[in-house]
């Protein structure tokens, strides 16, 4: 069953109207559709009752590279609910099991900074180091992750013997894609942590809305949630058609992939390629090896002699924070390789589709 949207506030009323008997929607979409717009469409919609996850979270921190300290913005809902509720004990645990405890973060609320060692009393110990975008990425999960769970056990007490009334009003947790930059064993780590999340939460008025480009994190959640107070969707959205909302029955979107190919070689024909294509296209090649078995990664798929810049070019634009929202034009030169490279899956993996 297939819904149209024109509106992303039409879109949202969907997903939420699913939720009346269902304990979560999980939606598989790649970058530029709209993920990031609906994830903020529920939160502005709902400002007290939602609790949200997406890129503008990770904003809320930013590297000192001079002081090699991650800054945190101690304003922000998120951090003020840490500090009142005295998570950071919480955050360092959680960020060491997802890290398999080899860093330490040390959160300074009074000066609103992160510093991070390696301390193990040899001379392998090491204060201040920068992690990686990964492990980054990892941190920031963490601090949502401790925050919701905290809340879904404070809930989950009799009303007259809760700590606080402070999660009170929630309703929703919203996530967009917050496996940016992590590799496999992260990514299935943080699923399956966050699907036992949903079942302890399953008991209480809190319903979950979980948006990924990433077909391994969609694939693990939804096996992991498989049961019918669970929705699954693929979400799509043409220049003509405006979003679609499909109900998704199978683990694995792979079919909703012959739509991206068609949509990608009328961009190709009519020379409208644009960071959509891009996105989509990765999004082709992270199933495609995911499907196949491809240990290597997505971009041993690409065998033609621009496969070097067409990879550098699906890095850069898969890890725009704002990708839903800047779908400007690109390069001619990266348009020629794109279309060169694209040409070249096609034939290397024998896709049946219309030309």
């Amino acid at each position: 069953m297939t819904s149209r949207h024109e509106t992303v506030a039409s879109l949202a009323d969907e997903v939420l109207q699913g939720l009346a008997d269902s304990r979560s929607a999980l939606i598989y979409a790649p970058n530029t559709v709209g993920k990031t717009r609906l994830a903020q469409h529920l939160k502005e919609d709902d400002p007290e009752g939602v609790v949200l996850y997406n890129s503008f979270v990770e904003d809320l921190f930013t590297w000192d590279n001079e002081r090699v300290v991650l800054r945190m913005n101690l304003e922000s809902e998120l951090l003020a609910t840490i500090v009142t509720q005295g998570l950071d004990g919480a955050i360092i645990d959680n960020f060491q099991a997802f890290t398999s405890g080899r860093i330490e973060p040390r959160l300074d609320f009074e000066n609103g900074e992160i510093s991070f060692g390696i301390h193990k009393g040899d001379d392998t110990s090491a204060d201040g180091i920068k992690i990686s975008r990964a492990e980054e990425s990892i941190f920031v999960w963490s601090v949502y992750y401790s925050v919701l769970s905290e809340a879904i056990e404070t809930l989950r007490d009799n009303p007259e013997l809760r700590s606080t009334d402070d999660y009170d009003q929630l309703t929703l947790a919203v996530i967009d894609d917050p496996v940016s930059s992590m590799d496999d064993v992260r990514i299935v780590s943080v699923a399956l942590e966050l699907s036992g999340l949903i079942k302890r939460a399953a008991e209480i008025n809190l319903r979950f809305v979980i948006a990924t480009h990433h077909a391994l994190f969609f694939n693990v959640l939804f096996n992991s949630l498989r049961r019918r107070s669970d929705r699954a969707y693929v979400l799509a959205r043409g220049p003509v058609t405006g979003w679609t909302l499909a109900k998704q029955s199978k683990d694995s979107p792979f079919s909703y992939h012959l739509g991206i190919i068609e949509e990608i070689q009328g961009a190709i024909f009519a020379n409208a390629i644009e960071r959509a294509h891009f996105n989509q296209f990765r999004a082709l090649l992270e199933k495609t090896a995911n499907f196949l078995g491809y240990t290597g990664g997505w971009g041993d798929l690409l065998v033609g002699p621009d496969a070097p810049l067409v990879v550098k070019v699906l890095n850069l634009y898969s890890h725009d924070r704002f990708a839903d929202i800047d779908t400007s034009e690109v390069a001619a030169e990266y348009k020629e390789a794109f279309r060169s490279e694209f040409q070249e899956f096609l034939k290397a993996f024998r896709w049946a589709v219309a030309a």
